[in-house]
C-alpha cells in the first residue's frame, strides 16, 4: 500500500476522532436566533448560556459537549456522530402535524389547510426518530408531552418539561399614563380563529367599557381580509384597533407596555412565548383550557373551559365574560401576572434547567 493511501485513510479516521474539550463548555445549537417562536426562544437561550460563559456553536459539533436539537436533527446519522464524539444529544420538542386536526377535511377560501400531506407525515416521522434516538427530551409543557406520547412516541426516561423563559429585567411592568383599556393581540396570526374570536370579543365589549384594541403580528392574508371586512361593517370601533404588524422581539417590551390585557385565543399551542412575556409585563391573559397556555397563566389571568379546538360562539361568550372579570380588578390581576413569571418564567433559573438537562456543569439553582 502506498504511503499517499496510508496517509488519506489516516485523515480519515482523524476528521472522526473526537477533539479534547476545551476548559470553556460549548453547546451545540441546531438552530440560530432568528423569527418565530422557535428562533426567538433560541435567540433568550443562547444570550442567557453566554453570559454565563458557556460558548455558543452553530457549526462545530465537535467541539461541544451536547447538542441542542430543536424540533428535529438531520437524522440517525447525526447521532452516531455525537455518540463517537461525546457529545450528548438533546431533543427540544417544538410542534408536529396533530393528525386528529389535520383530518384532510375541505376548507374556505384562505382558511388554514387540514391536509395531512406526505410532507407533514415526514416531519412527523423525523421528530418520532429523534424521540428515540436522543439522549435526553424536553417539552415544552406538560400538554406538550401528553400529546407526543400520544401521537408519535411514549418516551418513558431521561426526559424533562421546562417551559419557555424571558428575560424579567427586559419584559417588565410599565406603569401606563392615564388612557383607556387596551387589549392586545399579538403573535403569529396566521389562522381564521384567531381574529376570528377576537374581533367578535371587542365588539361585544369595547362600548361598554371603553376599550381599545392593539394588533401586533404578522397577518396572514385571511386575517388581513377579516380586519378589512370589520373595519367596513364597523366603522366607530375600527377606530379603536392600532394594527402595528410585525416586529422583531427585541421590541416586545415596548408594544407590551402599551397593552393591558392579553387575547389569546390559540388552543393546543405548546408554551407561547408570547404569553410568558405578557406575564411578565403584568399583562394578565385570557385563554382557552385546552393546550399548554393554561399551564403558564394560572392566577395570572383567567382560563375558559373549552374542548379541544373548541373555537365558536361558546367561546367567544366566555372569553368576553373572562375580559370583563380581568377589568373589574385589573390591578390584582397585573400584580399575579408579573409573580406568575418570576415564580416560574426568569430566562436565569429555565437556562439552569437546560443546563442539567445538557450535563453542563456550569448548572447552578
Amino acid at each position: 500500500m502506498s504511503v499517499g493511501k496510508v496517509r488519506r485513510g489516516l485523515d480519515r479516521v482523524g476528521c472522526l476522532l473526537p477533539w479534547p474539550k476545551t476548559t470553556r463548555e460549548t453547546c451545540f445549537f441546531s438552530l440560530r436566533p432568528s423569527y418565530g417562536g422557535p428562533g426567538y426562544f433560541s435567540r433568550k437561550l443562547s444570550r442567557e448560556f453566554s453570559r454565563t460563559d458557556i460558548h455558543i456553536t452553530y457549526d462545530q459539533l465537535r467541539n461541544a459537549e451536547a447538542a441542542l436539537l430543536f424540533s428535529v436533527s438531520w437524522g440517525e446519522w447525526f447521532h452516531r456522530l455525537s455518540k463517537l464524539w461525546n457529545v450528548k444529544t438533546v431533543l427540544r420538542v417544538d410542534g408536529f402535524m396533530l393528525p386528529e386536526y389535520y383530518d384532510n377535511r375541505s376548507q374556505p377560501s384562505g382558511f388554514q389547510t387540514r391536509s395531512l400531506t406526505s410532507t407533514n407525515m415526514d416531519l412527523n416521522y423525523r421528530i418520532q426518530r429523534d424521540l428515540l434516538l436522543a439522549n435526553h427530551v424536553i417539552y415544552q409543557s406538560a400538554f406538550c408531552k401528553d400529546m407526543t406520547d400520544k401521537y408519535l412516541y411514549n418516551r418513558r426516561s431521561d426526559y424533562s418539561i421546562i417551559h419557555n423563559g424571558v428575560d424579567l429585567d427586559c419584559f417588565r411592568p410599565i406603569k401606563p399614563t392615564n388612557r383607556r383599556v387596551r387589549l392586545l393581540s399579538a403573535g403569529s396570526l396566521r389562522h381564521e380563529y384567531m381574529l376570528g374570536t377576537v374581533l367578535p370579543i371587542f365588539s361585544r365589549l369595547w362600548r361598554k367599557h371603553n376599550l381599545e384594541l392593539q394588533v401586533v403580528g404578522t397577518l396572514s392574508t385571511i386575517c388581513k381580509q377579516q380586519l378589512k371586512e370589520f373595519s367596513e361593517n364597523n366603522q366607530e370601533a375600527s377606530d379603536r384597533i392600532n394594527i402595528v404588524g410585525a416586529v422583531d422581539n427585541d421590541e416586545m417590551p415596548e408594544q407590551m407596555s402599551k397593552a393591558d390585557i392579553l387575547l389569546h385565543p390559540r388552543l393546543g399551542d405548546w408554551c407561547p412565548n408570547v404569553v410568558i412575556e405578557a406575564l411578565a409585563c403584568g399583562i394578565p391573559v385570557a385563554c382557552g383550557s385546552w393546550g399548554g397556555t393554561a399551564e403558564l397563566v394560572g392566577d395570572g389571568g383567567e382560563i375558559v373551559s373549552t374542548e379541544p379546538w373548541g373555537y365558536g360562539n361558546n367561546f367567544v361568550d366566555g372569553m368576553s365574560a373572562a375580559v370583563e372579570r380581568i377589568i373589574g380588578s385589573l390591578d390584582i390581576y397585573s400584580a399575579k401576572a408579573r409573580q406568575q413569571a418570576e415564580d416560574k418564567f426568569d430566562i436565569c433559573s429555565v437556562s439552569n434547567k437546560y443546563k442539567a438537562a445538557m450535563g453542563l456543569k456550569y448548572a447552578q439553582f
